[in-house]
């Protein structure tokens, strides 16, 4: 869940907006609804929904995390519903993890990321991450050379590799913004 309040009225949609650096219509398209739309719900005569409002909350502190969120320009290009959906589900998720880690003081024990190699280490464990085009990054894939692999059991350390790793993303776009974070 995210820090915003259950509802959000025109005010404060136009706050978070500019947060994003976002305008009516780059925040249109990026949501999948009409500009005007947004008119209403910045002029206050339609009430804002529910996951729109989880969405620029998820998206603002990824922003000010200094990571990536939202779509790729192709996403939006070709008009592709259902990957723009993934990318909002995706941003939401990330949120969720970091905001977990965070809670808990940070992870347990300092983890080895390799963002060439799009990977975070501890001892015998190894999470991969995908880089996406927004360049942003998703789970790839988790192993284990010392016991059988359980997602469940090892949730609370593939978390902590998740915040780890999303902190060396945003370490390396913060001090290079206009280049990859694997380049």
């Amino acid at each position: 869940m995210s820090d915003m309040a259950a509802d959000m009225d025109g005010h404060e949609l136009n706050k978070c907006l500019g947060l994003l650096a976002l305008s009516q219509t780059e925040v249109a398209v990026r949501l999948g609804v009409t500009t005007r739309t947004v008119r209403r719900w910045q002029a206050g005569e339609q009430k804002i929904p529910r996951w729109v409002i989880e969405l620029l909350g998820a998206w603002n502190q990824l922003q000010l995390r200094n990571l990536p969120w939202g779509a790729d320009l192709e996403t939006f290009w070709f008009g592709d519903e259902n990957q723009i959906r993934s990318h909002h589900d995706h941003d939401e998720a990330l949120m969720q993890i970091v905001q977990r880690v965070a809670a808990r003081r940070g992870p347990a024990v300092p983890w080895r990321v390799n963002l060439r190699d799009h990977s975070a280490t501890l001892g015998s464990i190894s999470v991969r991450f995908y880089r996406l085009a927004s360049n942003s990054f998703s789970l790839a894939s988790y192993s284990r050379s010392d016991l059988q692999p359980d997602i469940n059991r090892d949730k609370t350390l593939i978390e902590d590799a998740v915040a780890a790793f999303a902190a060396a993303v945003s370490q390396a776009l913060h001090t290079k913004p206009n280049q990859a974070w694997d380049e």
